[in-house]
């Protein structure tokens, strides 16, 4: 990868070498009264969106975006319900992305506090064999390509509200699974970073 601050100490070409995946993480939630955007309308008539009342349910997801060069980019997603992803849940979300992709990981993420405990830091620490760990500067979500993916998923969501979370979760996974069968979209993730997988 071509960005210093992002990489760290782990070489892209030794990356290559181990065919390593280089996957980035991050979370993100909706809720059942959907996303506001500027829209269309008539004039002098203001777009109203009706609610039914419900507003407490949210879908909340824990996407990884993998990279490796020479292979298409893949997607994989968990969905976490309303509870949301802590510390306790990284490492089994960490050992079935390894199951998933098969080789060894380096994972860049952000300072979000499930992902420094000491409890993920230990357990990391265990898994050398296959894990590499790469922290994203301070308030950088510019550098993580998760982040584009979330704004194309809440621009889809957006301007309407759920009668359930069944809705909502089917919308999601809808636009989700479109974006994950077409890997044109997960590289201009990675292009709008402006970081760049070394061949």
């Amino acid at each position: 990868m071509a960005h210093a601050d992002v990489v760290g100490g782990v070489p892209s070409e030794q990356a290559v070498t181990e065919g390593r995946w280089i996957v980035f993480e991050d979370e993100s939630g909706t809720a059942l009264a959907g996303v506001v955007r500027r829209t269309w309308g008539q004039r002098g008539v203001t777009p109203v969106i009706k609610l039914n009342g419900a507003r407490g349910g949210r879908e909340n997801m824990v996407a990884f975006v993998a990279y490796r060069p020479g292979f298409e980019p893949r997607l994989l997603v968990w969905d976490k319900s309303s509870e949301g992803c802590t510390k306790e849940h990284f490492p089994l979300l960490l050992t079935m992305l390894h199951a998933r992709l098969g080789r060894p990981v380096t994972l860049v993420w952000d300072n979000y506090s499930s992902h420094t405990s000491a409890d993920v830091r230990e357990w990391a620490a265990g898994q050398k064999s296959w894990l590499r760990i790469v922290r994203l500067p301070p308030y950088a979500p510019e550098l993580n390509p998760v982040e584009l993916l979330w704004k194309i998923v809440k621009d889809l969501l957006a301007n309407r509200a759920f009668r359930s979370i069944r809705e909502l979760a089917e919308v999601v996974d809808a636009a989700l699974g479109k974006i994950k069968n077409e890997p044109h979209l997960l590289h201009g993730f990675l292009a709008g970073t402006r970081l760049a997988l070394l061949e």
